[in-house]
C-alpha cells in the first residue's frame, strides 16, 4: 500500500494540476499506476472526497485514492509556433491584434499565465488599450541572444513619429519559448 505521504503528495499535486488545467494545453496526460501495478493513462478532470475522476478514451472513470500507487505527468510535445523567441513574439503580436486573450496568455511562461489571465479578465479596458497600442505599430527585431534556457530579443517599436527600443525576455519551457512579463 502507498504511504500516507505519497498519497497526500499525489492529492496536492492533483489539486495543483486541476487549478492549472485552464492554462495548460489540452494534450497533456497523466499516468496513474494502481496498487496492482496496472497503469492507466488519462486526463485528470476532477478530485472530490477521495475519488479521482479520470477521462480516458472518451469515458470518465472514478478511481479511489486508496487504489492509486502513484501519478506521473506527461508533458505534450513542443509546438512549432513556440520553437523560437521570434515566433512566440509574432504569435503574441497577432493574438493581441485579434483580441484573442487565450493565445496572448499562452505566449507567457506558465508561472505567469494565471496572474496575467486574471489581470486581463478584470480589465477589459487594459486589453483594448494594449490592442490599440499594437494596431498601427511596426515592430522589428534588432537582435536576439540565446543563453541556455533564456533568450532576449531587442525589439524596435515605431508608431507614427514615436519610436523606442526595448528587450523582451524569454524562457524555454518544455521545448517552447515563452515570454516573461516586463520586469521593473
Amino acid at each position: 500500500m502507498a504511504s500516507r505521504r505519497t498519497v497526500s503528495f499525489s492529492i496536492l499535486l492533483a489539486a495543483a494540476l486541476l487549478a492549472a488545467a485552464v492554462w495548460v494545453p489540452a494534450a497533456r496526460a497523466e499516468v496513474f499506476e494502481l496498487l496492482d501495478k496496472t497503469k492507466m493513462s488519462g486526463k485528470l478532470v476532477h478530485y472530490y472526497d477521495g475519488v479521482f475522476s479520470v477521462e480516458t478514451q472518451g469515458q470518465t472513470v472514478k478511481v479511489p485514492k486508496e487504489k492509486i500507487k502513484s501519478i506521473s505527468f506527461q508533458l505534450p510535445p513542443a509546438r512549432a509556433e513556440f520553437s523560437a523567441p521570434e515566433k512566440t513574439f509574432e504569435r503574441w503580436r497577432k493574438a493581441l491584434v485579434e483580441g484573442n486573450m487565450e493565445k496572448v496568455v499562452d505566449c507567457y511562461a506558465l508561472m505567469y499565465q494565471g496572474m496575467l489571465a486574471t489581470q486581463m479578465g478584470q480589465a477589459t479596458e487594459g486589453l483594448k488599450k494594449m490592442q490599440k497600442e499594437v494596431e498601427g505599430t511596426k515592430f522589428s527585431i534588432k537582435s536576439s541572444a540565446v543563453k541556455g534556457e533564456t533568450a532576449t530579443l531587442k525589439i524596435a517599436r515605431q508608431k507614427g513619429d514615436e519610436s523606442d527600443t526595448g528587450d523582451v525576455v524569454f524562457v524555454r519551457e518544455n521545448g517552447e519559448w515563452k515570454m516573461l512579463p516586463p520586469q521593473p
